[in-house]
């Protein structure tokens, strides 16, 4: 495996950073056995997005523990998205279809090209 953080994890390429903020959100205002479901659903994931900080992009995956109460960043190093044949200007597109722009930090979902590269080698 490429990227050894994900080795085991289901990837998910559906889930986007605003929704999965927004969903965490819904589920602490409710009752326990809905945040119980929503935590479930984070077991042992993982999802790819791009991270923006300082004027740089970067491939990244919010990887969740075996019981989906945890989450911890994981930003790819240059050579591991050229591993998986992502490019700087993949992922700039990626943001620009998204709404951003470089100069705005922030996690970006994924766009169908990167997806479809992600999907390919992992």
């Amino acid at each position: 495996m490429i990227i050894p953080e994900l080795e085991g994890k289901t990837i998910n390429f559906d889930i986007t950073p605003q929704q999965a903020v927004i969903t965490h959100q819904i589920a602490l205002k409710t009752d326990h056995e809905r945040k119980k479901k929503w935590i479930a659903s984070f077991e042992n994931m993982a999802y790819p997005f791009v991270d923006v900080q300082g004027l740089q992009a970067r491939l990244a995956f919010m990887v969740f523990s075996n019981d989906g109460e945890t989450s911890c960043v994981h930003r790819l190093t240059k050579a591991q998205q050229s591993d998986l044949g992502i490019s700087d200007k993949m992922l700039i597109d990626a943001i620009e279809a998204s709404g951003g722009t470089l100069d705005m930090d922030g996690y970006y979902p994924i766009n169908a090209t990167i997806r479809y590269k992600l999907a390919e080698m992992l």
